[in-house]
């Protein structure tokens, strides 16, 4: 090393000893260049210049005087230039306090004077020092701290302890005084106690709460406070509060470090104290005078009344503005302040709200004193609640009570007056000459002397007085006593009658007199109704017996027997008439239950009792009599006995019981019919759900053959309508039975309906071998009203099952007439004959009942629901109307359906027309043709796309089409008027539903809005469903699935085919 690296050593080790071993300013300085840098360890701690560095010296030896020993473990030196030297150096500072590690880069350069320092940068590689503090302010915070450890080792009552933020909070730290505290020899031996884990010197039942209420606190700041009971080293337990604060231990590990001071003195203290609360009777507390009167001590009667605990109520900020009546704390607030500018007394009333959210009154009585400067009041508090209560209620019947009062002045009584029973006075009086007994201004123990003596007996005068006595009211009143009734036989000036008087006494909230209100009723014509009704009660009973218990003795009141003596011995009577009336089987009984002895017990165990027996009058009829034995007069061992004959209640209760159990058994019997029905309905739905699975298996291997593809698909066809049918009857019977199926009363065309049917059916028997014949009588008006589906149903139902019970050479026959009219309704007749195999008497009973068939063989030969007729049935009674059925087994049947239909005028028109043989040929859908024609189909569904799409374009339609109720909507504004002759609208579609997409399209302003034809298509297919539909503007409603000739047919109807087209001649 040469000379130039020894001396900038040798700079640099006295720049360090005069700063921090002399802690020499002006020497420290003189070893610096003018334009000197300095950067420190903490953040943003620099210096440029010296007056800068100078200043940060001045600082640095202000915040912390003691002297520090340097070391230099380490120092190394190099010139960069002639005149530029660097110094590295590894260095610690040592006092009585702290041993610091440093490491110092050091720039030099040489100047006219020597070397001298240009760069100053320290280093530090422990953790000591805090982000941002002024070098070396770690040590300064040190120190000052640990000064005041001394102090509070030296003046508290308990030490310090520490433990790491983790579970339990595992052992950090305890000093010396802490240990010594708790009765520990050494760190070792309480670890060992705690076994290392600092929550296990808290109490067990202390535990959960320290550590939520610890962890709470350090959520939301660095430090916390907390009391506890701490066990010391002989098992007992002091109570400590608890001031700690988060801090980062030597480790880098998060931790905590608490003081920790005995509280057991004052908790005892506030023990002693709370007894002494708790043995006031009432709510006893200290709070402060401030904006949420905060709760200082209390009472256990504070929380029983209010229903918090002490720790529930803490979770409120212990303050009892949040318990007292939201409306109510303005104006205690504002009473508080009037009162104490007269004295520092105060005495209020008001409402808490409970926990449980009841609402209580208080009566709160405080004195304000001051005690170190700040306002508190001393209060106790009685519950009021009920006394509020009761205050209300007497303001409530009194109200009430004057309302009644002066309502009754209008009424029926005889006399009401109003009585003060505290002033002695008759305050109000209302009654006519004839009843009256005092004047407005009598004394009240006049009034009630003379409406005592207005008594024709003598006693109950007497006992109206002693009960009316002033001071009796008073007393009856504070033991809740309030009202009075009295019934009797009054004198008047011109005669007598029977009173009925009530006194009702009540308080008047505002004067807190006591008043007694009375009425008096007349009830002379009632007590002779009672009177009439006594005598007729005694002719329900054959004998009313009295007996004395004591000497046996009989006294018929009442008997309908001339045999029976008015007066005899019981017992004698008894044996009489047992041998005489009561059936051999019974005389036991009866002499067991009528024996006087039993009768007592009896009566003393159990109270009234009844008994039955049979008996025989004179004739030898059995006749069923009841007996009942009660008391008259226990005192008096005055013993009654009633009987009266319930035959013919015992009769009426065996005749409810057999139609009971006959209702049974027809209701069991049709639950075994529903049983078998949807047993059935297995059976029927699995029938054609298999031809349609089997027969579209078939198909599809054969392709290649196009007459067998085709016979396939004819029975796909057939099984499906037959299982729509099957649903369709399903559903209707279901609509029945809820009571939803409603008529949809409405123009009814009399040859649409006959040809719709005719067409369906004539169908039918075509293919079967059938000859379907319909004559129509001329005496049919062409329209009637009434709901026109609902009867083309009950006819197409019965001619199909005619149709299908009728074998292939047989006929089927439809005849409509007229057989009644009147002015606004007339009888329409349908009867429907076959040829085919009948009906058996046993069965024909139940041919209407829901659920029911032949079990013959027949169904399971011909098929079918076992509804249709049940719902023929029901149909025509909801058309006031009614089904005849005549049948001869194997000969044929005949129904006879008659309905009342309204009559659109007086002068109707007649059909004009005697058969409908021909109708379906003319209405064959198979030969229309809709070339050319336009239609806009909207259906979300594809597959329900692609078969409406391919139906449509049989028959030469041009279709477009739409996945939504949008759509459609936009494809029709898109469109020019009249270029669409339909469209046919699905109802439930995403994003717009067919109904609104229908009614949008009418309000759109072209030329063809109004009449273009929509024409639902839904699986939504009742009556509610169809008026809907309408409702949104369509012309017609197709159920689903669609059958191709009835969408031809409703298209033809509404838009014509080749050769006609009404829809056209609109445009």
């Amino acid at each position: 090393m040469g000379d130039q690296e020894r001396n900038c050593e040798k700079i640099v080790r006295a720049f360090c000893n005069a700063w921090f071993e002399t802690r020499d300013v002006g020497k420290t300085t003189g070893f610096l260049c003018a334009d000197i840098d300095f950067i420190g360890t903490g953040e943003q701690e620099t210096a440029r210049g010296l007056d800068a560095m100078r200043a940060y010296i001045i600082t640095d030896i202000q915040e912390l005087d003691e002297s520090f020993s340097v070391a230099f473990p380490v120092m190394k030196c190099r010139l960069l230039q002639a005149d530029l030297g660097s110094v590295f150096t590894e260095m610690i500072l040592q006092n009585s306090q702290y041993a610091w590690h440093l490491r110092g880069f050091f720039i030099l350069r040489r100047q006219s004077e020597g070397w001298r320092i240009l760069s100053l940068h320290f280093a530090e590689p422990g953790r000591s020092q805090q982000q941002g503090e002024h070098y070396p302010q770690t040590l300064v915070v040190e120190r000052l701290r640990r000064q005041r450890e001394e102090l509070l080792n030296d003046t508290l009552p308990g030490g310090m302890m520490g433990g790491y933020i983790a579970e339990d909070f595992p052992f950090y730290f305890i000093n010396d005084q802490m240990l010594a505290y708790l009765g520990y020899q050494d760190e070792a031996e309480f670890i060992a106690d705690i076994q290392g884990k600092i929550i296990n010197c808290m109490h067990p039942d202390d535990r959960r709460r320290v550590d939520a209420e610890v962890s709470f606190q350090l959520e939301t700041g660095d430090e916390y406070t907390v009391e506890y009971r701490m066990k010391k080293q002989d098992g007992s337990y002091i109570w400590v509060h608890d001031l700690g604060r988060r801090l980062q231990a030597e480790d880098g590990r998060p931790a905590i470090s608490s003081v920790c001071y005995d509280i057991t003195a004052q908790i005892q203290a506030q023990e002693e104290v709370l007894r002494l609360y708790n043995n006031i009777p009432g709510a006893v507390f200290r709070c402060r005078y401030d904006e949420k009167l905060s709760l200082v001590s209390a009472n256990d009667g504070l929380f029983d009344f209010i229903g918090y605990t002490r720790a529930e109520f803490a979770e409120l900020g212990n303050q009892l503005a949040a318990i007292i009546e939201p409306e109510d704390l303005p104006d205690v607030v504002r009473r508080l302040r009037e009162q104490l500018r007269q004295a520092k007394t105060i005495h209020i009333e008001n409402r808490l709200r409970c926990k449980d959210g009841s609402v209580k009154w208080a009566s709160v009585k405080a004195q304000l004193f001051m005690e170190n400067d700040e306002s508190f009041f001393d209060c106790v508090f009685i519950d009021i609640t009920e006394e509020k209560q009761l205050r209300r209620r007497e303001e409530e019947l009194y109200e009430r009570e004057l309302r009644y009062f002066v309502e009754a002045a209008s009424g029926n009584q005889s006399g009401q007056g109003r009585l003060n029973v505290t002033q002695n006075l008759l305050e109000s009086y209302l009654t006519t000459a004839n009843f009256a007994v005092a004047q407005v201004g009598d004394s009240y123990d006049q009034v009630i002397a003379q409406f005592a003596h207005s008594s024709m007996d003598p006693d109950t005068g007497l006992r109206i007085e002693k009960q009316m006595q002033r001071e009796q009211v008073r007393a009856d009143y504070a033991v809740g006593k309030s009202e009075y009734h009295f019934e009797f036989l009054r004198s008047t000036r011109e005669g007598a009658f029977w009173s009925h008087t009530t006194f009702h006494s009540c308080l008047n909230p505002e004067t807190g007199e006591l008043i007694l209100f009375f009425y008096t009723l007349d009830i002379t014509e009632q007590k002779l109704q009672e009177q009439l009704l006594d005598q007729i009660v005694s002719l329900n009973y054959d004998i009313i017996a009295e007996i004395d218990a004591h000497s046996g003795q009989l006294r018929i009141h009442a008997s309908n027997d001339p045999m029976v003596p008015a007066e005899d011995q019981f017992s004698l009577a008894i044996e009489q008439f047992a041998s005489r009336y009561v059936k051999p089987e019974f005389i036991a009984e009866y002499r067991r239950q009528l024996d006087l002895d039993r009768m007592k017990r009896t009566l003393a165990e159990q109270g009234p009792y009844t008994f039955s027996v049979e008996m025989q009058d004179d004739q030898r009829q059995t006749r069923v009599k009841v007996y009942k034995v009660f008391y008259l007069d226990r005192q008096l061992e005055r013993l009654c006995v009633t009987r009266s004959d319930v035959t013919e209640v015992v009769r009426q209760e065996q005749t409810q019981k057999a139609e009971l159990a006959a209702a049974l058994n027809a209701a069991q019997q049709a639950n075994a019919a529903k049983t078998d029905f949807l047993s059935r309905m297995s059976h029927e739905i699995r029938t054609p759900m298999n031809a349609i699975l089997g027969m579209s298996a078939i198909a599809a291997q054969s392709l290649n053959d196009p007459g067998r593809t085709g016979e396939c698909i004819e029975k796909i066809q057939l099984s499906s309508r037959f299982l729509l049918g099957l649903i369709n009857d399903i559903l209707d019977m279901s609509r029945i039975e809820s009571g939803k199926l409603l008529l949809n009363n409405g123009p009814l065309l009399t040859r649409r309906l006959i040809e719709g049917v005719s067409t369906l059916c004539a169908g039918q028997a075509a293919a079967k071998g059938v000859r379907y014949r319909c004559v129509v009588d001329p005496s049919l008006q062409a329209e009637y009203t009434g709901d026109s589906m609902k009867l083309q149903q009950v006819l197409v139902n019965i001619l199909s099952n005619a149709v299908k019970f009728t074998d292939s050479g047989g006929e089927v026959i439809l005849h409509a007439s007229q057989v009644l009219a009147k002015k606004e309704n007339a009888v329409v007749r349908f009867v429907i004959r076959d040829t085919g195999v009948g009906i058996s008497p046993e069965f024909l009973p139940h041919l209407f009942e829901p659920f029911s068939q032949e079990s013959t063989g027949t169904t399971a030969a011909y098929g079918g629901s076992g509804l249709g007729l049940a719902i023929s049935k029901s149909v025509v009674d909801l058309m006031d109307g009614r089904i005849n059925v005549r049948s001869e087994k194997g000969k044929g049947t005949e129904f006879t359906i008659e309905v009342k239909l309204g009559v659109v005028s007086s002068a109707a028109e007649a059909c004009g027309w005697n058969s409908a043989d021909a109708a379906s040929a003319n209405r064959n859908p198979r030969n229309l043709d809709f070339t050319g024609r336009r239609i806009l189909l909207a259906e979300d569904n594809t597959i329900n796309t692609e078969v409406a799409v391919l139906l449509l374009q049989a028959k030469g339609f041009i279709v477009d089409t739409a996945e939504t109720g949008e759509q459609a909507l936009r494809c029709y504004e898109a469109s020019s008027p009249y270029s669409y002759d339909a469209i046919l609208m699905d109802i439930r579609m995403p994003v717009m539903d067919g109904l609104s997409a229908a009614a949008a399209i009418r309000r759109c302003p072209r030329a063809d809005a109004a009449q273009i034809p929509i024409v639902a298509m839904t699986a939504n297919a009742f009556d509610d469903d169809i008026a809907k539909s309408l409702a949104a503007g369509m012309n017609a409603h197709l159920a689903k699935p669609i059958d191709p000739d009835l969408l031809y047919q409703t298209l033809n109807d509404l838009i014509g085919n080749k050769e006609e087209n009404p829809w056209r001649t609109l445009k």
